[in-house]
């Protein structure tokens, strides 16, 4: 059974990267598509639009709702076990569903706090 998890687990990270690679890959590719277009079009391109068009969202934008999918997810898992009704079920659910939840809640301590230190200066 652990070797199961732990291919799963190993199958899903592989694929959560080579996700977000496409995902990345996407982005730049709509942005130059976009510099193109106005290019063709006769708008002038300043070095300032260049520069706006290769920018990427500043670090942890998304930490408020990617920390509430996560706790949402550890709740879902947790439910799932109370569901099945056999002890050993909801102790397993119950353990898996802490790592999103303390994920989920390391975001929204992450945000709270850039938001606080923005507050400061």
């Amino acid at each position: 059974m652990e070797a199961d998890i732990a291919a799963f687990v190993t199958i899903g990270l592989v694929v959560a990267f080579i996700a977000g690679q496409i995902f990345k890959t996407m982005r730049t590719f709509a942005a130059q598509r976009t510099v193109r277009e106005a290019i063709s079009r006769g708008t002038q391109v300043t070095p300032e639009m260049l520069v706006e068009a290769e920018r990427s969202a500043e670090p942890g934008v998304n930490d408020m709702r990617n920390g509430m999918v996560l706790i949402a997810l550890a709740l879902a898992i947790a439910g799932f076990g109370l569901l099945q009704g056999s002890t050993d079920a909801m102790r397993g659910t119950a353990g898996i569903a802490l790592f999103p939840l303390f994920v989920g809640i390391a975001l929204l301590l992450r945000l709270r706090l850039a938001m606080r230190t923005q507050g400061d200066a």
